[in-house]
């Protein structure tokens, strides 16, 4: 029968590390032959506007900034793939709505499960 003392574990546990880091050392990955494609940050392309959607809530518009609206005194996140549009069907990226001030109608649909704080689309009824 065989006694494990510590000394062998120990010998054991630093053997088995030093395998471990050897491995990975000499990986194609680590030195760029056959790496896993580099992840690429693209953004959203907006969501198709659906009217027809249930949960269409309504309010009053007063400031945005950098992706947050304030709606009748409230902070909403924009997701990142919302729905904008004006009144008259002209589409707004996120990064063109910044308003200090203002006072537009809204009809704004929040989305659900993961999104569910989220406006995931917005009709702006700017003034004529």
């Amino acid at each position: 029968m065989m006694m494990f003392t510590r000394k062998r574990i120990l010998a054991a546990s630093c053997a088995g590390l030093l395998v471990g880091a050897a491995s990975l050392a000499w990986s194609p990955a680590v030195w760029g032959q056959g790496a896993l494609p580099a992840l690429q940050v693209q953004e959203s392309q907006p969501r198709a506007m659906d009217r027809s959607l249930e949960g269409k809530q309504k309010g009053v518009l007063t400031k945005t900034r950098d992706g947050t609206v304030w709606i009748d005194r409230t902070a909403y996140p924009l997701a990142s793939d919302a729905a904008i549009q004006g009144r008259s069907g002209r589409t707004f990226r996120i990064q063109e709505l910044k308003w200090d001030d203002v006072e537009y109608r809204v009809d704004y649909w929040l989305g659900t499960e993961f999104t569910d704080k989220q406006i995931i689309q917005m009709i702006i009824y700017l003034p004529e």
